[in-house]
């Protein structure tokens, strides 16, 4: 019998603990109290947090950040015009082999990008028949001493043709592979110094559009204030005339800090920035670009240096026999990287950042309630008077709990509401020199019910 009793009153105990947790959750309310602290320490702290708020909130999100404004990333299209001269010695001769934009411009448009040749590799007249192998392409089962290192039909590694059969002499002594290939094979030999000459003529005129469909707006770089005259004779520079769309190709290596003359020998990439950042609150003409050029490639590589390919030109001779001409082109690439943003005042990007800054300035509210009840000695008063619980309402308004520090009394004006409408006030007997120790009037104050704490 004892268990039993015992075993009731512990499931008693449990439900009276539940019906607890419940009766909380369910029936409980919280609302704030307004305590007045006088403290110098606090203030400082409060002022100050709110001070970077609102410095971050103007210098931040709305100046740096554009908070204020909408914007629009461009959509950008490139098309380039190349003009100039270049010329090369032809092989055992002092006459000059005048190359025009034509010639030294392959291929003659790219997307967003342009190249030009500064070294070439020329093999003129070639044919399909058989020849030796080029023993410079420098792979295994190139060179030879007898038939039986050239399997008939197998490809060259790296070569230029299917092998026949045969071991033929390339060249003195040297062996190699006899090949069914375009004839003769070019020999692959990297030049020393650039083959073309004249880049100093060569001029690179540049046409961009940018558009931005949001705030219906369209720009390019040759601006409305440019006529034909003033195009034929400018050329750009960053200092003198930096919104020149005519450029040197001499002034784009040398603005991307690269040596002419170093980089026309085994080639390299260029990049060719414009940047457009428009701001359509203010005149439109005031959204002109801004270029900028830089190295790509590494001019270190071990392996594969520069930029180079191949192309060939096509023609059937009198006999009605097709050859061709092989160009092996080394030269410099020039990419270009359009970046356009555009910025337009919004309200609602207005709106929504300022309401979210204005709501952080509840941080100093955070900081200083965290000082106050972390780390001031006189906390244990500060919590007496900020923290009460009232486990009941009086149903007459003109009546006092006297159980606890807070008084409940009706306004005079709110007489005629329901009589669950209720002012706190707090009779602070323990804060040793309040303020005031009349309870807190509505007729001669405004807002919550109020606490003053001096000297905390």
């Amino acid at each position: 019998m004892p268990h039993l009793i015992e075993h009731h009153r512990r499931q008693r105990r449990h439900c009276r603990r539940l019906w607890d947790c419940g009766n909380a959750f369910l029936f409980e309310y919280e609302t704030p109290r307004l305590v007045t602290v006088r403290s110098c320490r606090v203030g400082v702290i409060y002022r100050i947090v709110q001070m970077c708020i609102v410095g971050y909130l103007i210098g931040y999100v709305f100046c740096y950040m554009r908070g204020y404004q909408d914007f629009e990333m461009a959509q950008s299209s490139v098309v380039t015009k190349i003009k100039g001269m270049m010329y090369r010695y032809r092989a055992n001769s002092t006459r000059k082999e005048v190359w025009d934009g034509v010639d030294f411009v392959v291929p003659p448009q790219e997307s967003d990008a342009f190249f030009i040749a500064t070294s070439l590799v020329y093999t003129a007249n070639q044919t399909q028949g058989q020849c030796p192998e080029d023993p410079n392409v420098g792979a295994d089962g190139i060179l030879c001493h007898s038939d039986d290192d050239c399997a008939v039909d197998e490809p060259t590694p790296y070569g230029n043709g299917l092998k026949t059969g045969r071991c033929v002499v390339w060249q003195g002594s040297v062996r190699t592979c006899e090949i069914n290939a375009w004839c003769p094979t070019e020999i692959d030999k990297t030049p020393k110094s650039a083959i073309l000459h004249g880049f100093e003529t060569v001029t690179v005129l540049v046409k961009n559009h940018v558009a931005f469909p949001k705030f219906d707006k369209k720009r390019r770089n040759i601006l409305d204030s440019i006529n034909q005259t003033y195009l034929q004779s400018c050329r750009y520079d960053p200092h003198t005339d930096p919104l020149c769309p005519v450029f040197s190709v001499a002034k784009i290596v040398q603005q991307a800090n690269v040596s002419l003359s170093e980089i026309a020998v085994r080639g390299g990439i260029i990049g060719f920035d414009i940047s457009w950042n428009c701001d359509f609150d203010y005149d439109e003409e005031y959204c002109v670009p801004h270029y900028s050029f830089r190295r790509l490639d590494n001019k270190d590589d071990k392996v594969a240096k520069g930029w180079n390919f191949r192309h060939a030109y096509y023609y059937y001779d009198a006999s009605g026999i097709q050859r061709r001409d092989l160009v092996k082109l080394w030269g410099i690439r020039f990419v270009f990287n359009v970046n356009g943003r555009a910025y337009k005042f919004s309200p609602v990007n207005f709106a929504m950042n300022l309401g979210s800054g204005l709501g952080l300035l509840g941080i100093a509210s955070v900081v200083c309630e965290f000082v106050l009840l972390n780390c001031l000695r006189s906390n244990d008063e500060l919590i007496e008077q900020k923290f009460t619980k009232l486990d009941h309402l009086s149903k007459t308004p003109h009546s006092r709990t006297k159980s606890t520090d807070l008084g409940v009394m009706s306004n005079s004006a709110s007489r005629s509401r329901s009589n669950s409408d209720f002012l706190l006030t707090v009779l602070p007997h323990s804060l040793g020199s309040p303020r005031s120790s009349a309870p807190f009037s509505p007729v001669h104050g405004h807002g919550p019910p109020l606490v003053t704490m001096d000297d905390v």
